[in-house]
């Protein structure tokens, strides 16, 4: 159970809320403007703030800045119906603990409610099968999953690499394969098997991996990297629900959700000749996609509260975000979406003595994911992870003369990748 201020001048809704929390066990108190909430914040602690955005006099993020200044440690969850990315910003700026657009269900806001954790970051919002977040884009891929999801039909998402494609799935066996990684013989192998004696050194019998996720899902990432061949083949699949293992005569049959994920322009894959037009007007039936990171920026509290419970519960430890954490998350542009932030906290979490993730201390490995001494490379008043990147990159960068090569060796990344990053930032030599 929480104690919980509820703030919204809305009568109604503010009514309707306050009494279904409190019928899901929390004490809640009503607010009907910014200064009612602050006398009752000046009487009594509370866990949670929930604050409507648009009110007028006090505004939303009017009153989250003066709550703060009552009680530090107080959680406070702002909802609008007039999301964009430069609120949920300011609100993090504020202290905010997380940002829900309008409209959102009561069940959204008891999961943001307990996420709550001795006021740091805990168990974050798990809108649906995994999906964390509450922004517009992952309402809208929560929603696509819910109508598809007991279908039989292909699903196709698009996005960037590291954002988190793994998302519709089936009850059952979940099967990944990455495209990208096998040479077109050795994925239709991996995908379709083979009978004994099928080929030299085929000593036994290979059942391919549609038939290990029979009755669930088999996820296939980066399909745009799949042979003009094999898509072929699996499009046969698709369309018959049956396929024969390599030097079978009889077919088989399977019951099986095919989910593709691919990081390119699929269009431009067709247009080029690179993607059979017959394979994409099957998958692109249903097709959904998943925004990256930096593009729902209000996702990142509960993102970062699930990687760093992840990391606790994996330790025996109780890790918590400290003061300006969050902020400094929220600012980064992640170019490697969530996996990068999954990968930042989880080296964040190895790495420190203190239950306690601090600004500093998150700066600091982000120049030690990049194979960097961070307190040599790193200034002390660095504020974003922007800043500390752009300084590991011009520190590597002088130390090794310059050359571009060898400075991406030492950093772990190619030498494009590096050079994307020179012009992004505007480093040059002896500047």
């Amino acid at each position: 159970m929480a104690r919980i201020l509820v703030l919204d001048d809305d009568g109604i809704f503010r009514k309707t809320l306050c009494r279904a929390l409190s019928a899901r066990g929390h004490d809640v108190k009503p607010a009907a403007d910014g200064h009612e909430a602050l006398a009752l914040a000046s009487m009594s602690p509370f866990d949670a703030a929930i604050i409507d955005m648009m009110m007028p006099g006090m505004n939303g993020f009017e009153a989250l800045k003066a709550l703060k200044k009552l009680q530090p440690e107080l959680a406070c969850i702002i909802l609008t119906g007039y999301g964009s990315i430069a609120d949920a910003v300011a609100t993090m700026k504020l202290g905010g603990y997380n940002y829900l657009t309008k409209p959102c269900g009561i069940d959204e806001i008891e999961t943001a409610i307990g996420s709550i954790n001795n006021n740091a970051l805990g168990e974050p919002a798990e809108a649906y099968q995994g999906i964390i977040g509450g922004s517009p884009g992952i309402k809208e891929v929560v929603r696509f999953i819910r109508r598809v999801k007991d279908t039989s039909l292909p699903v196709l998402i698009s996005g960037e690499s590291g954002a988190g494609k793994e998302l519709a799935r089936k009850d059952g066996p979940f099967i990944a394969i990455n495209c990208a990684s096998l040479k077109p013989g050795l994925l239709e192998n991996e995908l379709f098997g083979h009978v004994k004696g099928a080929f030299t050194g085929a000593v036994d019998l290979k059942e391919g991996l549609l038939r290990a996720a029979d009755k669930g899902t088999l996820f296939i990432d980066e399909i745009g990297d799949m042979d003009l061949a094999v898509q072929a083949m699996l499009l046969r699949f698709i369309e018959t629900r049956t396929y024969r293992p390599l030097g079978a005569s009889r077919e088989q049959s399977v019951d099986v959700r095919i989910v593709a994920a691919i990081n390119k322009d699929i269009e431009k894959e067709v247009s080029s000749g690179r993607f059979r037009l017959d394979f994409y007007y099957r998958l692109n039936v249903c097709r959904v996609h998943l925004p990256p990171l930096r593009a729902r920026v209000e996702d990142i509290p509960a993102l970062a509260g699930h990687f760093l419970k992840r990391a606790s519960s994996g330790r025996g430890r109780n890790f918590r975000f400290g003061k300006g954490a969050l902020e400094l998350l929220s600012r980064h542009s992640w170019p490697g979406n969530v996996r990068e932030l999954g990968h930042l906290i989880e080296r964040a979490a190895v790495m420190s003595a203190e239950d306690e993730i601090t600004a500093a201390h998150l700066s600091q490995c982000m120049a030690k994911c990049m194979n960097l001494s961070a307190p040599a490379a790193l200034s002390t008043d660095i504020s974003t992870l922007d800043e500390a990147e752009k300084e590991c990159i011009a520190a590597s960068l002088a130390s090794n003369n310059w050359n571009v090569s060898r400075s991406a060796r030492a950093l772990g990344i190619d030498r494009r990748t590096l050079q994307r990053k020179i012009a992004r930032y505007g480093l040059k030599k002896g500047g």
